[in-house]
This record gives C-alpha cells, structure tokens and sequence, in this order.
C-alpha cells in the first residue's frame, strides 16, 4: 500500500504532547500484552486485544473494579511498555476471527503497525490511525507509551526483506558460513554494517516521531554493537532527550563479534543514558531461570546478596559483596 502518511492522523493529533518526566528514575513501568490485557471476557472492553482498547475509559469489570486504561491509572504508572507492536509474522492477519496468538518477537516489517490489533486487516490506514488514538489517548491519561523492538533477527532470513535485498550482507556468519544465532532464532543481525545500523537508528526516530513513541525496550540488546546504540541515543536526543531506552543486556548465545565491542552488561558504563535489566534480582528472588527446581530469596534459598544487589540497581555499594552474586561479580551500572 502506497499511502500520504501526513493523511494518516487522528483528530488533534498535531497537539499531542508526551506527559512531563523530569528524571529517568521517576519512572514507573508496567509491561504487556496487547491480547493479554483485555481479552478475557470478564474484562469490560469492547476492544479486546486491539489498539482501541486502550482508548476505553473506565472500563469495569463484573465486580466494579477498574480493568484497562482506568487500572492503568489507578496503579499510578508513568509508561506502559507494550510487547511488540509492529508487524510481525506468525499471526495471520486475514484471519482475525481465528484463535491465534505470539508474543511478537518474531519480526516481519518493523515499520508498519501489527494489524491483527486493528479493527480492520484489510484497510491499511486503520492499523496506522488507531495506533495513533492509542497513543494519543494514553498522553491525554498522563502515560507514556514504550514499544518492544526486536532488531536483533527476523523470523525467517532467506525470506526477509533483508537477505532478498543484499544477501549476506545484513547478518552475521559463523566461520563455517552458517548464520549466526546469537538472538538463538536462527539469525543475528549485523549492527555493525553501516546500512543496518542506518536502519536500525532510522526506524527508531520513524517510530519516535511519526507515532509519537516515548521510550524503546531492545529484546536481546547484547547482539547488537555499542556504537549503534550509542547512534540511537543521540538520534533520539536531538528529538527528545526524555525518550528512554533500556533493554536486555546479553544474547542467547555469544554473538558474532567481540564482547568488547557487544551491548552487554560489562560494556553498559559505554553506554551513556542506556539502561539495562538487572536479571540478578529476578534469579536472585525466584532462583535462576535455568533451574525451576532450585529456587530463591522468596522461598528461602538464600541469595541475599543478589537482592540486596538488584535493589540498589547494579551499583558498587558498601553494603553488596559482589564476591557472593552468583553473575557478574562486579556492579555494571554506572549510576
């Protein structure tokens, strides 16, 4: 579809303004799903699983207790951090009616909104508008809208818009010629390339500045290269410098580069403004995510240390041994 974008906007849309935030640390985030949120039947919105779900206002549920926007509001947050929300590939678009579900980190065209959340597939301009409104309406309620992003691979790389484009050339290969999977999806895109850090840094400030974006989550942040990251802070400054960036600090398995040249958590004090998971307080409360059968703090096995860590946020304190962390051994946040 071949559309004039500056057509595209909802009403008022030129005097939408992101909520006031003073300092990053005055953040308080609340991440879903856009199915999740609403969909149970129970839930009193008409719009369930779509954009417009969160354009509902005062939505109840049986018992008169708040569900969607309204609850949001009652928790007192400052940015909703949606799952990914552009375009991905295993939910059949022209299908709505049929029982289908992803998470969305199996990325398609990063660009164009995901349409089984519009109200109408085959339009190309409501999935455009209504993502808009849901912005829209969320500023309006004094929250800030966070989008997933998951650069780091696509769903099928032979398939891709990517490899069809210029083969080889935006995905790293291990030394036998196989594809990398650092994102341990069968692909790992190659920040470093310049056309691919372009992309990445444009599609960003697309995002920020067309549909108002506040703040971006990168999935698996450690497959991509420091100085690209950096790019996307200092793009998005020059738009805006409260647009907060954060995301996960490793891959899922060693990328196809340096460590000393990787996102990662050793690497964040590089990494100015950029903040990072601190997974040592999630393994340290519930045990660590490759056991089930360990546990943690919550169920008495220890592990203070790792708490008391995640607690002052990865930081050097004089009341954390490192020495007792079962990851890391040093504090990686800067501040």
């Amino acid at each position: 579809a071949i559309l004039d974008i500056h057509t595209l906007h909802p009403e008022d849309w030129h005097t939408d303004q992101r909520p006031p935030l003073k300092h990053y640390s005055d953040s308080i985030l609340y991440e879903t799903h856009h199915r999740d949120y609403s969909a149970h039947a129970s839930s009193g919105i008409t719009n369930k699983g779509r954009f417009l779900q969160w354009t509902e206002p005062d939505t109840r549920n049986p018992q008169g207790l708040a569900t969607g926007i309204a609850h949001l509001k009652e928790l007192g947050i400052t940015h909703l951090h949606l799952l990914p929300s552009f375009d991905f590939a295993t939910v059949d678009e022209s299908r709505p009616q049929q029982s289908q579900y992803n998470w969305g980190y199996d990325p398609l065209n990063f660009n164009v909104p995901e349409g089984s959340y519009a109200s109408d597939t085959y339009d190309p301009k409501v999935r455009i508008v209504e993502f808009k409104r849901m912005v829209q309406n969320l500023h309006r309620n004094d929250i800030r809208v966070i989008m997933d992003v998951v650069y780091n691979h696509v769903y099928q790389v032979a398939q891709s818009a990517f490899e069809r484009t210029a083969p080889g050339y935006f995905f790293r290969k291990k030394p036998d010629g196989s594809f990398a999977n650092g994102s341990g999806c069968q692909s790992e895109t190659a920040s470093e390339q310049t056309m691919m850090r372009r992309f990445i840094v444009e599609s960003i400030n697309y995002w920020a500045t067309e549909y108002h974006i506040d703040g971006f989550r990168f999935d698996l942040m450690g497959v991509h290269d420091i100085e690209t990251m950096n790019s996307v802070r200092n793009s998005l400054d020059a738009i805006d410098p409260s647009i907060f960036i954060y995301g996960e600090g490793w891959a899922a398995e060693p990328p196809q580069l340096p460590t000393t040249e990787l996102a990662v958590k050793c690497n964040m004090q590089r990494l100015p403004r950029i903040a990072c998971f601190g997974d040592e307080l999630r393994d340290g409360l519930r045990g660590g995510w490759w056991s089930h059968k360990q546990g943690g703090f919550v169920t008495g096995n220890g592990c203070e240390e790792a708490v008391k860590y995640g607690i002052v946020g990865g930081i050097q304190h004089p009341q954390v041994v490192q020495d007792w962390i079962e990851k890391g051994h040093y504090a990686w946040a800067a501040q």
